[in-house]
């Protein structure tokens, strides 16, 4: 009896088929960020990498959306690649900080004067961000206890603060070109649109990775006992959040403008 419940356990256990896209996506991010590292061909190359990403990006869509199985991926399977990935992201981004970090340290005192402008609406996104992470939880809530109908509200929020941050940020970026302050300027603008564009870059992705679990609910592809896509993607999305609140306090709260008049 046993063996005959375990075989048909198995049954219901998918995994995924073979793709290329993660290559393809990876590829595209190494591209890009070889590309903003360049001085000469930046404006060629950081081109490029972002039209593989998205190719990447739309196929990896597509493929997942036609798959008619319960989740992205099995449970345990999932969640230890998603671990991994974010143990390599927390690497990724040290670098970038740190890089950040001394960058601003050799800099002239108060470079980063037109950050100073900036804290308000930057507190702003940090609590439409940090809504996102509570309704990502209630949509991992929701999809636990079968409510499809909050489940569905919940993501469809979640992609729609993302993106309010993501124009929030854009509209920034704006204003600090306005201010003097831009990616080719000198080595501090390099830094810190690389670091605060690769975030934004990060968040995203989560958008459009919340889309495609919003697309797999509204197909009722999640329920009680089969949730484990809106689970994993919730690691993601809390990670980008974690982030940028390191990121909001080295950059913004602890700038080296602090007694200076704003320009």
């Amino acid at each position: 009896m046993s063996e005959m419940t375990h075989e048909t356990h198995e049954e219901h256990i998918h995994l995924p088929e073979n793709s290329f896209w993660p290559f393809v996506l990876g590829g595209g991010m190494f591209v890009l960020l070889f590309g903003m590292a360049l001085r000469d061909y930046r404006m060629l190359v950081v081109p490029v990498g972002l039209l593989i990403l998205v190719v990447g990006l739309g196929g990896w869509i597509t493929s997942v959306v036609r798959e008619k199985v319960p989740s992205i991926t099995p449970m345990i399977a999932g969640k230890m690649a998603m671990w991994s990935f974010l143990a390599s992201e927390v690497m990724f981004f040290t670098g970038l900080i740190a890089s950040f970090l001394l960058l601003r340290a050799e800099a002239a005192p108060g470079i980063d004067h037109a950050l100073v402008a900036s804290i308000p609406l930057v507190s702003l996104n940090t609590f439409i961000l940090l809504t996102s992470s509570l309704t990502v939880v209630l949509a991992h809530d929701a999809a636990a206890r079968n409510l499809q109908g909050r489940l569905k509200l919940f993501l469809l929020l979640t992609i729609l603060l993302g993106t309010i941050f993501v124009s929030l940020q854009g509209y920034e970026y704006s204003n600090l070109y306005h201010e003097g302050l831009s990616w080719t300027g000198n080595g501090y603008g390099t830094a810190f649109f690389t670091l605060t564009g690769t975030h934004g870059l990060h968040v995203i992705i989560g958008i459009i990775w919340c889309a495609v679990v919003l697309i797999r609910a509204l197909q009722g592809g999640f329920n009680d006992k089969s949730y484990s896509g809106v689970e994993i993607f919730g690691l993601y999305w809390h990670f980008v959040d974690i982030v940028w609140i390191l990121l909001f306090t080295l950059v913004y709260l602890m700038n080296t403008s602090a007694g200076l008049p704003v320009k």
